[in-house]
């Protein structure tokens, strides 16, 4: 199928007057194009406006648009100076496609508040070693917010002292918040807080001992547990935090007419 997808996205590149090249290296888009020197396009459209200033245009083939896939890519592509084709398989896989990457491109939703992130791969990094981990069992969420309302959910904790920097009001722009269902569980000063936060900030914490062994400590960096690794934490009861995807710390500019997506059955698509 993904070998369908290229050929279709090539086709479509080529009716656009764009010469393909097909990269050697792995590490490169299936397929580059750009635009040629002769021929005339059978008609305007997404491919041919994606070239319309002499920049690369890679095809990327699409079967299933997770936001971390989709994201990277035209990240991997907007570094490079190249846009990005998605070619999908059906009409359904483009909306999704167009829905994550349609104004502001990459959050799950916006409201009067801010933003609500899909989550990555990735994990948070903790500024004294290690990383974030929350109890499982619960949905996880993360979400930009000018609530002034006191936190609630499970990280608070009776021994815990009050944070004399901890957010308490919207002054300087909203805040970021980790929810487990609908409790506040983590609330950072901003997206901007995500570079490194302090341990306290989280309800547990994990490291790998030199012994290989997983080891969780809570906010206050005191021993809970230890497994032989990531699978026996989770069935301990712990999980790490994803990080979410925030799309100014991956783009730094406008992502808009850097992008197409096309249906590889379709003679027409829009962008």
């Amino acid at each position: 199928m993904t070998d369908q997808l290229v050929t279709a996205g090539i086709d479509r590149c080529r009716r656009a007057a764009l010469s393909v090249t097909r990269p050697a290296d792995s590490g490169k888009p299936p397929a580059i194009a750009r635009p040629g020197t002769d021929g005339t396009p059978d008609s305007a459209g997404p491919v041919a406006d994606l070239a319309t200033d002499g920049r690369p245009v890679a095809v990327e083939p699409i079967r299933d648009p997770s936001p971390t896939l989709v994201l990277s890519r035209l990240w991997n592509d907007r570094r490079h100076g190249r846009a990005a084709l998605f070619v999908v398989p059906d009409r359904g896989t483009a909306e999704r496609v167009e829905a994550l990457l349609a104004a502001p491109a990459g959050v799950r939703t916006v409201d009067d508040c801010g933003r609500t992130f899909h989550t990555g791969p990735d994990r948070v990094p903790l500024a004294e070693g290690g990383y974030a981990a929350v109890p499982t069992g619960t949905d996880l969420r993360w979400r930009e917010s000018t609530t002034a309302r006191a936190m609630s959910g499970i990280r608070v904790d009776a021994d815990r002292p009050a944070l004399p920097d901890e957010p308490t009001t919207d002054a300087g722009g909203p805040w970021l918040e980790l929810l487990a269902d609908d409790d506040v569980l983590v609330r950072l000063d901003g997206v901007g807080a995500l570079d490194c936060p302090a341990r306290e900030r989280f309800p547990y914490a994990y490291a790998r001992d030199r012994d290989k062994q997983i080891r969780v400590v809570d906010f206050a960096g005191r021993p809970v547990q230890r497994y032989p690794g990531i699978g026996a934490m989770r069935d301990g009861g712990f999980r790490p935090v994803p990080a979410p995807l925030v799309p100014e710390h991956m783009f730094d500019a406008p992502v808009d007419g850097h992008w197409a997506v096309v249906v590889a059955d379709e003679e027409t698509a829009r962008p």
